[in-house]
C-alpha cells in the first residue's frame, strides 16, 4: 500500500511539471513513473489487482455452482428416518412376532375342551382255581369306544361309550346254560361342579391368564422398539451436529486460509514479521486438522445409519434439521399428570398387578370343596346272536352327588398367602416406578427450560466474538495490533459457534428423551 501511494504521488507531481515547466520536465516525470511501476512492488500489486478481477468475474459462476449443488443434494427429516427404520430394521419384526408367540401358547390351552375319542380291545382268559357252580374257563374278547369332552361354560364333564363283547364259557351241564354269548351296552356320563370349578372357571383359568402375557409382551416389544427409536435418533442429531460442525469448521479454515494470505502480501511488502506468517500457516494447519477430523466423523454417522436403515442413498442424503429451533412444551403439571396416567411402563406393571390378582382367584378356587351332580344312563343288551344283542332294551340310570375336600388343603393356602406377598411386592414396584418417572420427566423439563436460555446467551456470545473478531482485524491492518489477537479472536468466535452447536444437540437430546418418557416417538397402536 506504501508502495502504491508513492506511485501515485508520483502521477501527481508529473502532471504539476507538465503545466509548470513543459514537456521536457513532463518526459523526466514519465520516465521516473515508468521505473517506479517496474519496481518489484509495483508488480505484486499488479498481479494482485488482476486476480481480484478474475475473481469478481468467477464470483456469478461458483454462486450458482454452489446453488445447484444445494439444490440438488437429497434431504431427509427425522420423522422420514424413523419411519424407514420402522419399515426396514428387523428388530421390529422380532418384537411384533413376541406377541404373536403369546397368543399361539394361549390358543393351545383351547385343547381342553376339544373331543376326545378313547377306544380299547381286550381278551381275556380266566380260569378258577375251584369250579363249583361257575364256568372252569371263560374267553372274552371286549372291545370298547367312546367320546369326551369338557365344557368350559359350564365345567362340566360328558362321556358317551359303547362296549361290545362276546364270551365263551365251559361250563359242565349241570344247568341248561348258554356256552357262548354276544353282550353291547350304550353308556352316557355327565358331571356338573356345583362349588369347584363353577361356570369352568378353572377349566379356563389358564386361558385367561395367559391373556395378561400377551397384552404385557405387547407393552414390551413398544418400549423396546421406541428405545430403539430413540438411540437411533440419537445419532441421527449427531449427524445434525457433525453436518453443522463442518460448515463452522469450514468457515474457519477458510479465514485461516484468507488471514495466511494477506499475512503473505504484507511479507511480501515488508509489512510484518515472517513469525506472523508462520502463525498464519500453524492456524491453517490446525483448522484443516480439525476439518478432517469432523469429516471423519461424519462420514462414519452417515454411514453407520445408512447400514441399520438399509437405505445406500443415505451416503448422498443430508439431513434436514432445525438444530437452533426451540420446542414448546405443556406445563410441567400437565406433563407429569399425563406420564403418570399414560405411560406403557405404569400399564405393563398394572397388568402384572392384574395377572398376580387373577391368580389369586384360581387358588381361592382351589380351595372350595369339590362338590358335584353326576347323572349316569346306560342300556343294554346279552344274547346268544349277535344281531339279537344290539336290541339294547334294558335300560339303567343313577343320579347322585360326589363330594371331596382335602382335610387342610395347605398346598393352596400357602399359595394365596404367596400371592398377596407378590401382590404387594408389585404394587410397591409400581409407586416406586411412577415416582421414576415424574423425576425423569421433572430432571429433562427443568434442563430444557434452562437450555433455551443459554442458547440465547450463545447467539450473544457469538455476536461479540464477531465484533472483537472485526475490531482485532482492524487494528492489525493498521498496524495497531498483532496477528496472535486476530488468531484468538477468530478462534473464540469458532468456538462461540461451536458451544452454540454442542448446547443445541445437547437440547434435542432432552427433547428426544422427554418425547419417550411421554411415550411419543412409538403411539401405542403402531403395531395394529
Amino acid at each position: 500500500m506504501k508502495a502504491y501511494l508513492e506511485v501515485y504521488s508520483l502521477r501527481q507531481v508529473s502532471c504539476l511539471e507538465v503545466n509548470r515547466k513543459g514537456r521536457k520536465a513532463y518526459r523526466v516525470a514519465q520516465a521516473s513513473n515508468r521505473a517506479a511501476f517496474h519496481s518489484p512492488c509495483s508488480y505484486y500489486i499488479g498481479g494482485c489487482l488482476m486476480i481480484l478481477k478474475r475473481l469478481i468475474l468467477l464470483l456469478p459462476v461458483l454462486y450458482g455452482i454452489s446453488l445447484a449443488s444445494r439444490a440438488g443434494a437429497q434431504t431427509i427429516t427425522l420423522e422420514t428416518f424413523l419411519d424407514q427404520l420402522q419399515q426396514k430394521h428387523p428388530i421390529f419384526e422380532k418384537e411384533k412376532l413376541t406377541a404373536q408367540i403369546e397368543r399361539e401358547e394361549q390358543k393351545s390351552n383351547l385343547g381342553t375342551q376339544d373331543w376326545n375319542i378313547f377306544s380299547s380291545v381286550n381278551l381275556s382268559r380266566e380260569t378258577p382255581a375251584i369250579a363249583f357252580a361257575g364256568p372252569e374257563r371263560s374267553d372274552v374278547l371286549t372291545i370298547n369306544g367312546g367320546v369326551e369332552r369338557v365344557f368350559w361354560k359350564t365345567g362340566g364333564r360328558l362321556t358317551a361309550s359303547f362296549t361290545s363283547s362276546r364270551a365263551y364259557l365251559d361250563i359242565r351241564p349241570v344247568f341248561e346254560v348258554p356256552d357262548a354269548f354276544y353282550q353291547n351296552q350304550f353308556a352316557l356320563t355327565y358331571s356338573h361342579p356345583l362349588l369347584k370349578n363353577r361356570n369352568g372357571f378353572l377349566d379356563k383359568f389358564q386361558f385367561e391368564l395367559k391373556q395378561f402375557d400377551i397384552d404385557f409382551s405387547e407393552i414390551i416389544a413398544l418400549e423396546n422398539q421406541e428405545d430403539f427409536l430413540a438411540a437411533l435418533a440419537g445419532k441421527f442429531l449427531d449427524w445434525v451436529f457433525f453436518t453443522e460442525q463442518i460448515e463452522i469448521v469450514t468457515e474457519r479454515s477458510k479465514l485461516s486460509e484468507e488471514e495466511l494470505a494477506r499475512t503473505q502480501r504484507k511479507r511480501a511488502a515488508n509489512l510484518v514479521d515472517q513469525v506472523d506468517v508462520i502463525r498464519a500457516e500453524d492456524a491453517v494447519r490446525i483448522s484443516k486438522q480439525n476439518l478432517v477430523l469432523v469429516e471423519s466423523q461424519l462420514k462414519a454417522i452417515r454411514a453407520e445409519l445408512a447400514v441399520l436403515s438399509q437405505s445406500s442413498e443415505l451416503n448422498t442424503t443430508e439431513p434436514e434439521f432445525d438444530l437452533y429451533g426451540v420446542i414448546e412444551l405443556p406445563s410441567l403439571e400437565t406433563a407429569t399428570g399425563h406420564v403418570k396416567e399414560n405411560s406403557r411402563l405404569i400399564q405393563a406393571i398394572d397388568f402384572r398387578v392384574q395377572q398376580i390378582g387373577f391368580s389369586r382367584k384360581g387358588f381361592e378356587e382351589t380351595l372350595k370343596p369339590d362338590l358335584s351332580l353326576v347323572a349316569q344312563f346306560n342300556t343294554k343288551s346279552i344274547d346268544t346272536k349277535l344281531g339279537k344283542s344290539f336290541v339294547l332294551d334294558k335300560p339303567d340310570w343313577v343320579v347322585g352327588l360326589q363330594f371331596r375336600v382335602p382335610l387342610q388343603n395347605r398346598t393352596a393356602k400357602s399359595q394365596v398367602a404367596k400371592t398377596d406377598l407378590q401382590l404387594k411386592q408389585i404394587q410397591a414396584q409400581l409407586h416406586a416406578i411412577s415416582l421414576n418417572l415424574e423425576s425423569a420427566v421433572t430432571n429433562s423439563y427443568i434442563q430444557i427450560q434452562e437450555l433455551e436460555q443459554v442458547l440465547t446467551l450463545n447467539q450473544e456470545q457469538i455476536q461479540s466474538a464477531k465484533a472483537r473478531t472485526e475490531e482485532e482485524l482492524k487494528l492489525y491492518n493498521r498496524g495497531r495490533g498483532e496477528l496472535t489477537f486476530v488468531i484468538q479472536s477468530q478462534d473464540s468466535e469458532q468456538n462461540a459457534k461451536l458451544t452454540y452447536a454442542q448446547n443445541a444437540l445437547t437440547y434435542h437430546r432432552l427433547i428426544l428423551k422427554y418425547r419417550a418418557l411421554m411415550d411419543e416417538l412409538l403411539p401405542f397402536n403402531s403395531q395394529e
